[in-house]
C-alpha cells in the first residue's frame, strides 16, 4: 500500500468510529526514544522513517512534525503523499495537539492509543482541548490494526544477560539500595519504572530487544524490600534468574504489570514520573486504593547519568579500541581510494562494522552508521542503504557519524574528511565547526552550570556567520546502553555533574552542498577549588584525528593550533601502538604537527 491509500483506510475507520482526527506518535509503551520494529508504526503509515516525529491524520489532511535533524530527509521521504511537513524547530509551528485544538471544530473527537503517549503528554492535550469541548479516545489504534494485516513485526524478546560488575562497578542490591534511600528522600516508599534504559541499568541486565540499544523490554516496581522484573519469563536464563533473586528481583510476566498495580494490597506511596510513564499505569496506580502517587522525577536518571570511576575508565578502554577500529578503517579507505577501488556510501558502512566487530568486547553498532557523501550529509541522520547509496570519488567531503556497543562502554565519534579537493565554503565551515567544538571541550565553569549555559561557547561561531544547526550540541551517552541518554546534554536545564558523559558536536549543514560535523564525548570532572567555588571541566574519550587537509588555519587561534596538535599528539601516542602497519601509517599522515608556516 501507499502512504495514500494508508491514510485513506484509516479516515474509513475514523468515520466509523466518529473520530475526527488520529494522532500517531513515534513512541512505544516505554517512552522510548528508539523503539522495536514492533512499535515502528508511525513510520509504516507516513513513510517517514527518522527516529523523531509525529503524525497526525483529520478528515481532510495529514501532516508529519519533525525536528530540524530530519527536515531535508522528511522532505524527500513524504514526496508523493498528500503529507504535509511540519517544521517542528521553527519558531511558530504548532504542536500537533495545540494545530488540532485550533483547526478541528467543537465536540470533536481525537483518537490515539493511550499506553503510547506518556501520562504528562496527555494531561497536557486534554487542558489544551478542554476550551473547545474536545474528546480524547485513547483506546484508538487504527494505524495498528491496519498494520496487523500487512505485516507488522511481531514484539522480540531475546535471551537476557548480566553486565558483570567488572563492568558496572555496582550490583543490582547496590543500585536498588541507592535507589531506596533517593526515594526516601522523595517521600516515596517504590517506584514504577517504565523507561527500558533505567531498568537496564538498574538490574545490570541487557538483551537484544531493540536495535542497537542493548535493552530488555520489560516494567519493573521497586518496593521497600523487593523489586519486580515484569518482562517474558521465556526469555531469562535460570542462572540470571538465580542470580536476580539473590540480590532480591522477582520476575513476573511482562503484562503483569498492570494487573499488580491495580491489585497490589500492600500500601505504599508510589513516585510516578509523569513524563516517564504511559497513562494506562499511571491510572492503575491512582485507582489502587493501597497506593498513593507520588509525583517526582525518576531519580535513576541522574543515578544512571553520573557515571562512577569503574564505568568511566572502562569508557575510556572503549574508546581506544573504538579510535583503533575508525583508524584501521580510515586507512583501508584512503588505500582503497588511491587503487581506484568502486566504493559506496553503504560499502563503507559494512567495512566500518567489521573492523568493530574486530575489536575485545564489542558487541555491534550503537547506532546506524551514517556515511554521509558531499550533499547527503546535509541530512543529519543519513543512513546508506545497499541500493542506491552514493559512490564515492576522490573529491568532497565524507562525513562518518557511528558508534560501537562495547561491555566496557558506548561509544559515538563523527569525523567529516576530505577525499580530495574540496572548495573554500567547506573549508570555511569545517574550520569554524572545529572552533566550536574545541571552545567548549576547553570550557573551565564554575560547578552549577547547565549545558544549556555553555552552550552559546560552541554556537557564538555559527552565529557570528549568520549560521547554526538544527539540533542540540551534545547528548548523553549510556554505559553499554543507549546513545542517547538524558538528562544531561548541552540542551539541557540539567546541571553537569561530575561522572556525567556528553558529546560536543557541532556543524553546519547546507541543503544540497555538503554537511559537515565533528564529535568528541566528553566526561565531567571536577576543576580547581577557588574561592569563588568548585570549577569543572571536560575530559576528551574520543581519540579519532580530526582532517587537517580541511582546515583554514588564518581562521584558527595559536591556542586552536596548540590545542589541535596537542590532541592529534595523545592520539598518535595511545593508538599506533595498537594498530596494523596501514593504519599506523595513516595516523602518522593525520596526526602530524600543524602550523601556519
Amino acid at each position: 500500500m501507499t502512504v495514500n491509500e494508508k491514510i485513506s483506510r484509516i479516515r474509513a475507520r475514523m468515520a466509523e468510529g466518529g473520530i475526527d482526527a488520529v494522532i500517531i506518535p513515534s513512541a512505544d509503551p516505554h517512552m522510548s526514544e528508539y523503539v522495536s520494529d514492533h512499535w515502528k508504526t508511525r513510520a509504516y503509515v507516513s513513510g517517514f522513517s527518522g527516529s523523531a516525529g509525529t503524525f497526525v491524520i483529520t478528515r481532510e489532511m495529514s501532516g508529519l512534525w519533525t525536528d530540524g535533524r530530519y527536515y531535508v530527509q522528511a522532505g524527500h521521504e513524504l514526496e508523493g503523499s498528500e503529507a504535509v511537513l511540519f517544521r517542528a524547530s521553527d519558531a511558530g509551528c504548532p504542536t500537533p495537539s495545540g494545530y488540532l485544538a485550533e483547526n478541528l471544530p467543537e465536540g470533536s473527537t481525537v483518537g490515539l492509543n493511550g499506553r503510547l503517549f506518556s501520562a504528562a503528554e496527555l494531561k497536557k492535550m486534554r487542558g489544551g482541548f478542554s476550551k473547545k469541548g474536545i474528546r480524547v479516545d485513547i483506546a484508538v489504534d487504527y494505524a495498528n490494526e491496519l498494520w496487523e494485516t500487512d505485516g507488522r513485526p511481531a514484539d522480540v524478546f531475546t535471551e537476557a544477560w548480566q553486565l558483570d560488575t567488572c563492568y558496572t562497578g555496582q550490583s543490582a542490591a547496590e543500585k536498588l539500595s541507592a535507589l531506596r534511600e533517593k526515594l526516601s528522600a522523595l517521600s516515596a516508599d517504590a517506584i514504577v519504572v517504565s523507561k527500558l534504559d533505567n531498568i537496564a541499568w538498574l538490574f545490570n541486565i541487557r538483551a537484544n530487544d531493540v536495535e542497537n540499544n542493548p535493552v530488555v523490554i520489560a516494567y519493573a516496581y521497586a518496593g521497600p524490600e523487593e523489586a519486580v522484573l515484569f518482562t517474558d519469563q521465556g526469555r531469562i536464563p535460570a542462572a540470571l534468574a538465580a542470580a536476580l533473586a539473590e540480590e532480591g528481583v522477582a520476575l513476573r510476566g511482562y503484562e503483569e504489570i498492570y494487573d499488580f498495580l491495580a491489585r497490589t494490597e500492600e500500601k505504599a506511596r508510589v513516585l510516578c514520573d509523569e513524563k516517564e510513564l504511559n497513562s494506562a499505569l499511571l491510572t492503575a496506580v491512582e485507582e489502587n486504593a493501597a497506593l498513593t502517587a507520588v509525583p517526582g522525577e525518576d531519580p535513576i536518571f541522574m543515578l544512571k547519568a553520573c557515571k562512577n570511576e569503574v564505568e568511566n575508565r572502562n569508557t575510556a578502554n572503549a574508546y581506544r579500541k573504538d579510535g583503533c577500529a575508525l583508524a584501521e578503517f580510515y586507512g583501508w579507505l584512503f588505500e582503497e581510494l588511491e587503487k581506484g577501488t568502486p566504493l559506496t556510501e553503504y560499502a563503507c558502512s559494512e567495512k566500518l562494522g567489521e573492523f568493530r566487530r574486530a575489536q575485545p568486547l564489542n558487541r555491534g553498532d550503537s547506532f546506524g552508521a551514517i556515511v554521509a557523501y558531499r550533499a547527503n550529509a546535509a541530512m543529519m541522520h543519513y543512513a546508506p542503504k545497499a541500493e542506491g547509496s552514493a559512490p564515492l570519488a576522490k573529491e568532497g567531503m565524507l562525513l562518518i557519524d557511528s558508534g560501537g556497543q562495547y561491555l566496557d562502554g558506548t561509544t559515538d565519534t563523527t569525523r567529516t574528511f576530505a577525499l580530495g579537493p574540496i572548495n573554500e565554503t567547506e573549508r570555511h565551515d569545517f574550520t569554524i565547526t572545529l572552533k566550536g567544538s574545541i571552545a567548549l571541550m576547553e570550557a573551565v565553569f564554575k560547578y552549577g552550570a547547565s549545558g544549556s549555559q555553555l552552550d552559546v561557547l560552541s554556537r557564538q561561531y555559527f552565529w557570528r556567520e549568520g549560521l547554526d544547526y538544527r539540533c542540540g550540541t551534545g547528548h548523553g551517552v549510556g554505559f553499554m546502553l543507549n546513545v542517547h541518554e538524558g538528562p544531561q546534554g548541552f540542551g539541557s536545564p540539567v546541571k553537569l555533574e561530575e561522572g556525567m558523559v556528553v558529546t560536543v558536536e557541532p556543524g553546519v549543514y547546507r541543503e544540497g552542498e555538503h554537511g559537515i560535523r565533528t564529535e568528541n564525548v566528553v566526561r565531567v570532572v571536577k576543576g580547581e577549588m577557588t574561592e569563588y567555588g568548585q570549577m569543572m571541566r571536560f575530559e576528551n574519550f574520543t581519540l579519532v584525528p580530526i582532517d587537517v587537509n580541511c582546515l583554514d588555519l588564518s581562521l584558527l587561534s595559536d591556542s586552536e593550533i596548540m590545542w589541535l596538535n596537542r590532541y592529534h599528539e595523545r592520539v598518535r601516542a595511545e593508538i599506533s601502538p595498537l594498530v596494523s602497519e596501514r593504519a599506523r601509517k595513516w595516523l602518522e599522515k593525520y596526526t602530524a604537527p600543524v602550523s601556519r608556516g
